[in-house]
Formats: structure tokens, C-alpha cells, sequence
């Protein structure tokens, strides 16, 4: 059997057990986060940005040409969406300032639009029953991901983050599924605002003791790009609303050819976003990105993130200058990049200049994996350690009580700081108690 594991530490290649137990490490530091991008919801029903393209190219190929003709779509924006959208965005402004004819311009982007916002609805079933993310058998990684990462964090520990590029659906259905709370800066029952102060809260159980105080009871997500569950209101505030509300809105969206059913999802953050109003919900998602990246004792995992994002390149490169962070990289096409010696599975791939140069700085800092499916989503989630039940300093702690069960003559329970202490023999004088205990032990 061709061996198809690979995974490197700086300049120093790690066997299976090797990465494991780095594995283990880091996701029990201080600050744990992951940053997922589209290839985490691909087994869920999701897109990748080639994806998407391939549809558009496919679907939509007399739009494609009129955007080249137009030079809308050239070589910087090729095949990027989110790119191309902005441009558009941008061509829709300036048309509307000169007063001049932009149906053909709402009619594209009408179109583009449905294809993310098709990319993005992973199971129609899901959206009027998302508790059924908890028995789905395609959810199976997504529920072992959260059980694993929150699980592991230990007393006192913050809660994990997520952070991820995707506007599905997918984390807050498998959170909700599994009985965990997802702070998304949203809060409100009938009025779900967005007000980012609810970053700094967090969960306890004012009832545990001992092992129950392992894990959380609730996990970090910031969505950087946007979400499908993110309206914007005629009062320019942002509000989350429920999958099951949204989801006919969203239909007659997609079974629509007027460019004018737009139900005003929040998914597109390009420049043009960051001039409106609404825009200041990714400016809080990004300063919450940066902040973690700065907290000491911090590991990030990236999964299902192929590079494409320039800001989130550039942050990510910058925070290595924090020397206690740990990035761990999850990286499918390893092989295919030329830049460590592994036997390629495919075609060359040239790697962007902000990935090309993590790669080759061979910090101890970036632990890189992959190779085949070893890169995937549903490799980290069977790598993440099952939660301990126990961490060492309680280990210690619970063979030290044993002890002194054996050789105390003081009651565990007064051990314990509960009940008070009698001796065994009231009568007996200290060195009788002594001498009892030493003939005992």
C-alpha cells in the first residue's frame, strides 16, 4: 500500500504518532481557534469557489463573454467570484452616478448571485429541520469536529473560535444540533441584532465540580465573509433570522429572473460593502480575527482554506510575529506545489505568493499536513484527540488523594476540605497515633 501521509514542522518531516501528539498539544493551549474555508462544508453539499465558477461558466456562458468584453472580468478576477462581484458592484455604482443603462449589469449579477447563494444552501431538508444536523450521516465530521474541540479545553480555558470564509450554514446547525451555544455576535429572540459586545461573554455551568468542568458550553464563530442568515434592514442595522423564515425568500430568489428579488442577504463583503452602512459587521469580524491572532499561548488549524483571500493571507503572515502562536495548516495539495519532496498526485499547482512564502519560511511555528485526503476536513476531525477525562495536573492531584487514603489518619473528607477531621482513637496520644499508622502501613 502506497504510503500517502506526509506532514512537516518547520524543516523537520513528523511521523503519524509525531504530529498526533503535536496535535494534542496545541489544541489544549490557552486560545484555540480554526479558520475554515469552503473545502470544510464540501461533504455537507457545499461549493467550492471552482465550484461555483463551473457553473457560471456553464450556465451563464453569454454573461461571462459580455463581462470579458466588457473587461469586467479579466486576469486578476478570472475565476475569483468575490472579486468579480465587487467589480460589478462598482460598475452598477458608477453607472447609476452617470445616469446610464445598468439592466444588463443587475441581470449578471443577478444571475452570479444565485449561484453562491445556491453553493451556500447545502441540504433543503436542513433549512425547516436543522436539528436534523445531529443525525445526518454527512454531518458525522462536523458533529466529531465540535465534540473533539470543545472537549478538550480545560478548566478555566476560554472557549474555542471558529472562524470561517463559508455563508452557510453548517457550524450553527451542527452546534444547535449538539446543545452548544454559537456566539455570533447576534443576540435577541424576536430581534436578532448584531452587537459585538456579545464576543466578550461567555458560558459556565455554576453546577460543575471536578471532571465536569472540562470543555465548554459554547463556541466563538465569526462568519468574515458574510452569511446567508444576515439581512440587512431598511433601518441599516443587520439582523439574523431564522433558516426556516428565510428559506422561501431565498427560493423565490434563485426561481427568479428579476434582479429586483434580491432578499438583501449580507454575503458579499468587497471594498463596496465597507462604504455602506452595514458594512462595519466584517470590519468587527476581521478585528476579532486579529485580536486572537495576537493572544499568547494561541493555536490556529486551517482547513478547507485554499488561499485565496489576500487580507486574510496578509493577517495570518503577519501574526508570526507572535512567537507563541501555533499554525497548524491542513493542505490538501501539498504534493501538487513543489515546495517539499513529495510524490505528486496531479498537476503542478503554482502557489500564491502569501502561501508560497509561509510554506518556505520553515518556521517551528507552522506545522503543515496533507497529501491526498490526509488534507481534508474529515481528516482533522478524526485527528483532533477524543477529550481526556482527566488532564495531568488532576491526574496527579486524584494519585495524590489516593495516597493519602493509605497513609493519613485524617478522614479524606477532611481531605477534601469537607466535614471536620476526628481522630481514629480519641484517647490515643500523638505518638500512639504514630505508632498505629507506622504499624499499619
Amino acid at each position: 500500500m502506497t504510503e500517502t501521509f506526509f506532514a512537516v514542522r518547520g524543516s523537520h518531516n513528523l511521523t503519524h504518532e509525531e504530529f498526533d501528539a503535536h496535535l494534542a498539544l496545541a489544541i489544549r493551549l490557552e486560545n484555540v481557534a480554526v479558520l475554515l474555508g469552503a473545502g470544510a462544508s464540501k461533504a455537507v453539499g457545499g461549493h467550492l469557489m471552482a465550484d461555483i465558477w463551473r457553473e457560471i461558466s456553464s450556465n451563464y456562458a453569454d454573461d461571462v463573454a459580455w463581462l470579458r468584453d466588457e473587461n469586467l472580468l479579466n486576469d486578476k478576477n478570472d475565476g475569483n467570484v468575490e472579486l468579480l462581484l465587487d467589480e460589478i458592484e462598482i460598475a452598477c455604482l458608477d453607472g447609476a452616478r452617470r445616469r446610464a443603462d445598468t439592466s444588463k449589469l443587475h441581470l449578471v449579477r443577478h444571475n452570479i448571485r444565485k449561484a453562491v447563494i445556491r453553493a451556500a444552501i447545502l441540504k433543503d431538508e436542513l433549512w425547516n429541520n436543522p436539528e436534523n444536523a445531529g443525525v445526518d450521516a454527512d454531518f458525522l465530521h462536523h458533529r466529531q469536529f465540535f465534540t473533539r474541540l470543545i472537549g478538550n479545553r480545560q478548566p478555566g480555558q476560554a472557549a474555542p473560535w471558529v472562524f470561517t470564509t463559508n455563508y452557510d450554514l453548517a457550524i450553527e446547525w451542527t452546534a444547535e444540533a449538539l446543545g452548544v451555544h454559537c456566539v455570533n455576535g447576534f443576540t435577541g429572540l424576536h430581534n436578532r441584532a448584531f452587537r459585538p459586545s456579545t464576543f466578550d461573554l461567555g458560558l459556565r455551568n455554576i453546577q460543575a465540580r471536578g471532571e465536569a468542568r472540562f470543555g465548554t458550553y459554547n463556541v466563538y464563530l465569526a462568519k468574515l465573509h458574510g452569511s446567508v442568515s444576515w439581512v440587512d434592514t431598511e433601518q441599516g442595522g443587520i439582523k439574523e433570522v431564522a433558516s426556516s423564515t428565510l428559506k422561501p425568500k431565498i427560493d423565490n430568489f434563485i426561481n427568479s429572473g428579476s434582479p429586483e428579488e434580491w432578499p438583501g442577504l449580507m454575503v458579499f463583503p468587497g471594498a463596496t460593502k465597507f462604504v455602506q452602512t452595514t458594512g462595519f459587521i466584517y470590519s468587527e469580524m476581521i478585528r476579532r480575527f486579529t485580536e486572537f491572532l495576537s493572544k499568547p499561548n494561541a493555536c490556529l488549524i486551517i482547513n478547507g482554506y485554499g488561499f485565496a483571500d489576500d487580507h486574510i493571507n496578509r493577517l495570518v503572515l503577519s501574526a508570526l510575529q507572535n512567537p507563541t502562536l501555533q499554525l497548524i495548516i491542513y493542505l490538501p495539495q501539498l504534493d501538487r506545489i513543489g515546495i517539499y519532496p513529495i510524490a505528486s498526485s496531479g498537476e503542478a499547482l503554482q502557489p500564491n505568493k502569501q502561501l508560497g512564502a509561509l510554506l518556505r519560511a520553515q518556521l517551528p511555528q507552522i506545522t503543515v499536513k496533507g497529501y491526498s485526503g490526509e488534507g481534508y476536513f474529515d481528516a482533522l476531525a478524526r485527528d483532533l484527540p477524543e477529550p481526556a477525562l482527566l488532564d495531568e495536573t488532576a491526574s496527579q492531584a486524584r494519585s495524590l488523594e489516593q495516597l493519602l487514603k493509605r497513609v493519613s489518619p485524617v478522614p479524606v473528607s477532611y481531605i477534601s476540605g469537607v466535614g471536620t477531621a476526628e481522630p481514629r482513637n480519641a484517647s490515643a496520644n500523638a505518638d500512639g497515633n504514630r505508632e498505629e499508622d507506622e504499624g499499619e502501613s
